[in-house]
């Protein structure tokens, strides 16, 4: 049996660089179903950082020893006895719900990425059985979307989050052309979050940031879709909201940060019967934050939260990054061989010029 080198993702929460058995054909849990791809890129989620930084606290770690990477860009290199829907040398990206039950309520309704019989992280591929920070992995078939040509390799990268911001902004929230947007935060993740958000007609689009995100990333979020830009160092955000919106707040407030603070801001910031959603403490198991309730009641919020995606998501997206309605290209700032894995992830964790830092097997 064959090894490669794949950055590895251990119970103790620690990643290591190590050699591991190259994926096999027929001897995985997708067989005959299953394609053996080599990964071309991979991006590194705010969820790797987590794993890899010194403060733990929160951050969900594997059960198993496993290959770690999520934002996976492969092409085909062999498939499974029973493989129909994808080829040898397409280009490929990857969803990352491969396992669900099929079976139960959220299922039945087409909402694989909450299956309720299994815990969010053993419906994941690479929290089960490998990811793409190697040069090989094996995924379903029917967890692969052909990639056109009009998508880089390079742009496919955020095909995942931008899935996810589909996911987001349609699936759940249902934006709809002409509705106000405040998205806080301005990661790569937010900026895909305002192309969306334009991309479907929504606006006007305030996104939010501080200093160190002013040079670029509040720039690069103005230039790709925001209409305004706030840096809440130096403006009020709910002054600045209010003066936008003639006091009546926005009709959507996408929180994308993870901190305490914009959780209490999004309740003041929304309008009366408006949308919030919480989604960026996700990545660290959640954060606990208090909420002064009564600004839900009485303004009659609705509140929701969002994990991964569904099918339709991933269509929509390579729909949009392919027509050029969403651009991801300029997003993968920096790119590392696996062998330099560590310096990548101190990149994406400590740069404010870094939007998605992507590993190159």
């Amino acid at each position: 049996m064959a090894n490669m080198k794949a950055l590895v993702s251990h119970p103790s929460g620690d990643l290591k660089l190590e050699e591991v058995p190259v994926p096999e054909l027929g001897n995985n849990r997708y067989a005959p179903h299953d394609v053996l791809c080599e990964v071309e890129y991979c991006g590194i989620c705010g969820s790797d950082i987590h794993k890899w930084g010194a403060d733990k606290t929160g951050v969900k770690t594997t059960s198993r020893s496993v290959v770690a990477g999520h934002e996976i860009v492969s092409v085909v290199k062999a498939v499974g006895k029973e493989v129909t829907t994808v080829k040898p040398g397409e280009r490929v990206v990857h969803e990352i719900v491969t396992m669900y039950c099929g079976r139960c309520p959220a299922c039945l309704e087409g909402r694989f990425n909450i299956c309720n019989t299994l815990p969010p992280m053993e419906g994941r591929a690479h929290f089960v059985t490998g990811g793409g920070f190697a040069t090989y992995t094996v995924w379903p078939e029917w967890q692969l979307h052909v990639l056109p040509d009009a998508i880089s390799s390079k742009a496919a990268v955020l095909l995942e989050p931008v899935a996810g911001s589909v996911h987001t902004i349609v699936t759940r929230m249902g934006v709809k052309a002409g509705e106000s947007v405040a998205i806080l935060g301005p990661g790569a993740r937010g900026i895909l979050l305002a192309q969306v958000c334009k991309a479907i007609g929504a606006g006007p689009i305030i996104i939010s940031g501080m200093d160190r995100d002013a040079a670029f990333r509040l720039a690069k979020a103005k230039e790709l879709g925001a209409d305004y830009i706030v840096n809440v160092e130096k403006e009020d955000l709910r002054k600045r909201v209010a003066e936008l919106t003639r006091g009546i707040g926005v009709d959507v407030v996408l929180e994308n940060t993870g901190s305490v603070g914009p959780i209490d801001e999004s309740l003041d910031i929304v309008r009366k019967g408006g949308r919030v959603l919480w989604a960026g403490g996700g990545i660290r198991g959640g954060i606990v934050a208090p909420v002064d309730t009564y600004k839900v009641i009485v303004k009659e919020l609705d509140i929701r939260g969002e994990i991964s995606q569904i099918p339709y998501d991933w269509k929509t997206a390579i729909h949009l990054v392919a027509t050029g309605r969403v651009r991801t290209e300029e997003l993968v700032t920096h790119v590392y061989p696996l062998e330099e894995w560590y310096a990548g992830f101190e990149m994406a964790a400590t740069r404010s010029e870094a939007l998605r830092v992507a590993i190159k097997p």
